[in-house]
């Protein structure tokens, strides 16, 4: 695996530069009509082509078609530490807007800026259906203390892209000034991962006093950054991680199995860390519900619960941690929005013992996850 143990900031920013072009990709393309095909159902495909051609424009994919343009840019996340499993995922996961949510937002509060900062161009606001800005209800503003979730994700506020051309439009509508083209704010997008980076995404030049992002600002970030990066040296504490293979937004490579490969190197075989990797397993459980969603995966919060009785169970009665193992589990299939009811069958619990084709094994600097 050629990329892994990336940080937070650096696949968030990256991902939100190619996963719009990548899910248009042959291996993730889809056709269904549901909410795991949002840009699909939210008639955003010619964005996401003409992010690929602004890529393309800018040498930072390859391909003369959209087709081959996508191709690319898949095998870009790929190489960046996404999985296989991650691969259709890309459409709702950029298209319901997480990626140039978190990368607005983790680029801001990394380097401490305000959100009137204007950073990348970036800002905060109520936005009509066509992606311009109006002023929030006055209703709306009261009751987001107790229903939004934290990010801006449009109940109220989402990001506004303030240069895109012909006025500051939401990120879903932005036309980026050095293309002229409604593609998702390219612009936006290249300058966040430079702030990260410290250089021209484009270019590959060091960022400077007269760069958009300038030097200052990318070393504001990047010290945020270096700030809570961690160890891995639990120092003989017992932990437990429980990730899905699926994840787009914390891809494993990049966060539990590289946490995990650095702990083993630092503690060796006197780690209390165990690592339950779940198939069919993705970030938001909360998107079960949803359409193309629930055919295609499970429930983390089993592997939680499951998790927490056994360290439990090891700290009040010293029961042995369980191996750390790759949990095999089976979607619900069916019809996207009709999926069948899930059953434990479904979701069968991680074993003390597992068999061998389901060990995690390790050795030297490397973890050995089994497909």
């Amino acid at each position: 695996m050629a990329g892994y143990g990336k940080t937070l900031a650096e696949y968030t920013t990256y991902g939100n530069i190619y996963q719009p072009c990548a899910a248009l990709a042959a291996d993730a393309a889809l056709s269904e009509t549901s909410i795991y095909n949002y840009i699909g159902l939210t008639a955003m495909t010619a964005r996401a082509a003409a992010r690929c051609d602004g890529l393309a424009a800018k040498g930072l994919v390859s391909g003369a078609t959209t087709a081959e343009r996508a191709a690319d840019a898949l095998a870009k996340l790929h190489a960046f530490g996404w999985t296989a499993e991650s691969d259709s995922m890309h459409n709702a996961h950029y298209a319901l807007g997480n990626g140039p949510i978190l990368s607005a937002m983790y680029t801001m509060a990394y380097g401490r800026f305000g959100v009137e900062a204007n950073l990348c161009g970036a800002s905060f606001a109520a936005a009509s259906a066509k992606g311009d800005v109006v002023a929030v209800a006055p209703a709306a503003l009261a009751q987001s203390f107790a229903i939004a979730n934290g990010t801006a994700n449009g109940t109220p506020a989402t990001v506004v892209y303030n240069d895109s051309v012909g006025g500051a439009k939401a990120w879903q509508f932005a036309v980026s000034p050095s293309t002229g083209a409604a593609d998702l704010g390219l612009d936006n997008a290249l300058c966040q991962y430079a702030l990260v980076s410290g250089k021209d995404p484009a270019t590959g030049a060091a960022l400077t006093a007269a760069s958009t992002p300038t030097k200052a600002q990318s070393d504001a970030v990047r010290s945020g950054i270096a700030e809570v990066l961690h160890s891995a040296n639990l120092r003989g504490k017992p932990a437990i991680i429980v990730a899905g293979r699926s994840d787009a937004l914390i891809p494993v490579n990049n966060n539990a199995r590289a946490y995990t490969a650095l702990n083993r190197t630092i503690e060796g075989a006197s780690s209390k860390l165990r690592y339950i990797e779940v198939t069919n397993g993705q970030h938001f459980d909360a998107f079960l519900p949803f359409s193309g969603f629930d055919t295609r995966f499970v429930p983390l919060h089993p592997y939680f619960n499951q998790a927490m009785d056994a360290m439990w169970a090891h700290l009040k009665s010293g029961a042995q941690l369980p191996a750390s193992q790759v949990v095999r589990t089976t979607p619900r299939g069916g019809t996207p929005g009709a999926a069948p009811a899930i059953t434990a069958a479904h979701v069968p619990p991680f074993v003390a013992s597992p068999a061998a084709a389901d060990q995690i094994g390790f050795a030297g600097t490397s973890i050995t996850v089994p497909r």
